[in-house]
């Protein structure tokens, strides 16, 4: 990148080089990734527009649906997902609600009272359960546990007294930390056809 004079660039070192000293292939390169990310840029905003524009006029649709049938704003839950279809059933648009999952320190309880319940069950219990339960308390780089991991110990029909305790610790140990609403757009020519999604890639914009 150039300075503002245009006779020194400055390199990756933090080195001023005058401009006669850097290649033309790197000058042309320089242009290239400078107007590129800029286009990127207006695109980002044209696409974060765009996507709170979509969410708002989905809400005043459906704040229309609630007056209709004379339910009270306040009292609707804003967890539900979304799913509105054109009449001939050839278009969709999609707005669901994920929570972002942690746990506080009573997971470390509900750890201990799931060893508990296997040193008991030692002789019987089978090592697929062992393993799931080790894997399910691994950490990442970050030093985070799965949600995905721990909540799927619920799915197990296990009758133990202490595994059943340990998964209502898990319940108390649960926080929803975040929500985020993504929207989707889906097609397709006829009823019967998968559905297409437009690929704007603005779920997470």
């Amino acid at each position: 990148m150039a300075n503002k004079e245009g006779n020194f660039w400055i390199n990756k070192k933090g080195e001023t080089v005058h401009q006669n000293n850097v290649p033309a292939s790197d000058k042309l390169k320089d242009s290239l990734v400078e107007d590129l990310i800029q286009s990127a840029g207006a695109v980002s905003e044209t696409i974060f527009s765009f996507r709170q524009t979509s969410m708002q006029r989905v809400e005043e649709y459906f704040q229309k649906l609630l007056e209709e049938y004379k339910i009270d704003a306040k009292e609707r839950s804003k967890k539900g997902n979304i799913s509105l279809e054109n009449y001939s059933g050839t278009a969709k648009v999609e707005i669901s609600v994920a929570d972002r999952i942690a746990f506080d320190e009573k997971l470390q309880i509900a750890k201990a009272k799931l060893d508990e319940c296997l040193h008991e069950l030692t002789k019987h219990s089978p090592a697929a359960i062992k393993t799931l339960i080790t894997k399910a308390f691994d950490v990442d780089k970050k030093g985070d546990v799965s949600p995905k991991k721990i909540l799927q110990l619920k799915t197990y029909d296990i009758d133990h007294p202490k595994w059943i305790e340990a998964m209502k610790i898990i319940d108390d140990a649960t926080e929803i930390v975040s929500s985020k609403s993504y929207i989707r757009f889906y097609t397709r020519k006829s009823i019967e056809d998968a559905w297409n999604i437009v690929p704007l890639n603005i779920a997470g914009a």
